[in-house]
Parts: C-alpha cells; structure tokens; sequence
C-alpha cells in the first residue's frame, strides 16, 4: 500500500505543484531572465500540462478532475506568460 501510495503522489505531484510554481516563475519578469530559469518553467509547465491531461481523460474522482483542471490551466498560462514575455523583450 506504501508503493501505492508513493506512486499516486509521484503521478499527481506535477499537475498539483509543477503548474502553479511555473506560473509564479513566469509572472515575476525581470529585465532579462536567465536561461537556466526559463528552461525550468517550460520543464515544469509542460509536465504538469501533460499530468493534467491525463488525469482529465482517465476521469478517476472529480478531485482528480479538479487537480488535473489545475495543472493544465497553470501550465498553459505559465507557457503563455513566456510567449508573451518573448515578444515584448528583444
């Protein structure tokens, strides 16, 4: 039951905490934002994007409905924040 356990909190994880930590990153912009930190959002905001996806189409609980909800809203505007971001800054 551990494994269990260990398993789901691996697999929700990112849908929960990758997205909106993305999303944070994303909306604090400074003059110029290192490489190493705009490679970390998109990391986070497409795994939470994808976990959240899944957990959208397997439909398990509404709560899972509801994290994936989550994860894939915050991971998409993190991601936007970034293509937004690109434009504006030469």
């Amino acid at each position: 039951m551990e494994s269990l356990a260990l398993l789901v909190s691996i697999i929700v994880f990112p849908a929960m905490f990758g997205g909106p930590i993305a999303l944070l990153l994303s909306l604090y912009r400074p003059a110029s934002m290192s490489h190493f930190r705009r490679m970390f959002i998109i990391l986070f905001a497409i795994l939470s994007s994808i976990v959240g996806i899944f957990l959208l189409i397997e439909n398990v609980s509404r709560g899972a409905n509801v994290i994936g909800a989550l994860g894939l809203s915050t991971g998409l505007g993190s991601l936007w924040q970034l293509k937004r971001d690109r434009k504006v800054t030469p």
